[in-house]
């Protein structure tokens, strides 16, 4: 596998961006009146992070030069596919709960989300799935990701 390029580790870490501004703002803001459009604003861009997330997968699914063939290939390509699919399906499933059940619902699930992608990234970078570099910018990512949830979670929440 090739290494991951610095351009890639830099745009997502500047994907946090919206994850603590709308963390900021909900936290930080007195008024009850724009705090529902800012979750609904963290509850999309989640779930638009999580499709996002699942399309790097697809990526590599699809990539047409390997580098290792191996006999296993359509195996690891399916569970590739896999991956790809089921965090898009879970951000949508927490933007429906958003919109409704109410925003916190979408957060939690959200959270629940990331959670189980990092997980699953986790056993694929274990079987050398993944390029050197992605899983450390990942977990950071994963962390940031996560302290933004349940930070809103925790003040909004209870």
């Amino acid at each position: 596998m090739r290494k991951l390029p610095y351009l890639a580790v830099v745009l997502m870490l500047a994907g946090l961006l919206p994850f603590i501004l709308c963390t900021c703002g909900i936290v930080f803001y007195d008024s009850t009146v724009p705090v529902p459009r800012l979750l609904m604003g963290l509850v999309l861009y989640g779930a638009l992070s999580l499709s996002f997330l699942g399309a790097v997968h697809w990526g590599w699914a699809l990539e047409s030069e390997r580098v290792i063939l191996t006999v296993d290939a359509g195996r690891t390509d399916t569970l590739r596919l896999l991956l790809g699919v089921l965090p898009l399906l879970a951000g949508w499933v927490a933007a429906f709960a958003a919109v409704v059940s109410s925003p916190l619902t979408g957060v939690a699930l959200l959270a629940m989300a990331f959670a189980g992608v990092i997980l699953c990234e986790r056993a694929a970078w274990r079987r050398g799935w993944l390029p050197q570099g992605y899983m450390g910018v990942r977990w950071i990512v994963t962390a940031v990701t996560e302290c933004c949830l349940l930070t809103v979670l925790l003040m909004r929440g209870l």
